[in-house]
């Protein structure tokens, strides 16, 4: 079965920056951000400028969510991205970089997953709104280990699959890990005129990895 992690199971903290929730860590209970683990997914408020976290041997994907944008400054080399809501931007985790809100706080989604020289891997993702649903969303070809994740931005969905019906109200996640995504195939239905769901993901293939 999927993971179903409603928003009161997540586990509250803060950084420099703000206040950050855990949704997700793989394996659970492995060391984080310095171990052994495979995959860290959580949401984070960045209420001030402040430095990002340094996490070694690892990738980001970094989602704005809700607010008035944000500037992300990074040095290795020197380049300013400006991110705006329902914008996402992929960088190393080792590299610095500091985070300015335009005006005023910031709520932002994050899948952090470690760089293995033996296996290659890489992230993305997409935004549903219920004016598109129902969406269907594709089945992971052979030979790769897709880990989906869907959290609910705003509203109430229902993703459908073989493995059964699941309601998803905002900040409520749904983790799909390799062995439940093989072969599954989920369908996206909104309950509520206003649903949103983000749709992140992480697919790896067992070869070694081109990146630095």
């Amino acid at each position: 079965m999927p993971l179903h992690i409603p928003f009161s199971q997540q586990l509250p903290g803060s950084w420099r920056g703000g206040q950050v929730n855990e949704i997700y860590r793989d394996p659970p209970g492995a060391d984080y951000p310095n171990g052994d683990y495979r995959l860290w997914v959580g949401t984070a408020t960045i209420e001030r400028a402040a430095d990002y976290s340094y996490f070694p041997r690892a990738e980001r994907l970094h989602i704005l969510l809700d607010g008035d944008g944000l500037t992300l400054r990074f040095d290795e080399p020197a380049e300013t991205v400006p991110l705006a809501t329902s914008r996402w931007y992929a960088f190393a985790g080792d590299r610095p970089v500091h985070a300015t809100p335009v005006a005023g706080p910031v709520f932002a989604f994050n899948l952090i997953y470690r760089r293995e020289p033996q296996r290659s891997a890489n992230s993305g993702a997409r935004f549903v709104d219920a004016a598109e649903m129902p969406v269907v969303l594709p089945v992971p070809t052979a030979g790769t280990h897709l880990t989906q994740i869907l959290y609910g931005v705003r509203g109430e969905s229902c993703v459908e699959s073989s493995q059964g019906h699941f309601l998803l109200p905002a900040g409520d996640t749904l983790v799909y890990p390799p062995a439940e995504s093989a072969g599954a195939s989920l369908r996206l239905i909104s309950h509520s005129p206003d649903a949103r769901l983000l749709v992140a993901h992480l697919l790896e293939t067992d070869q070694p990895t081109t990146s630095a």
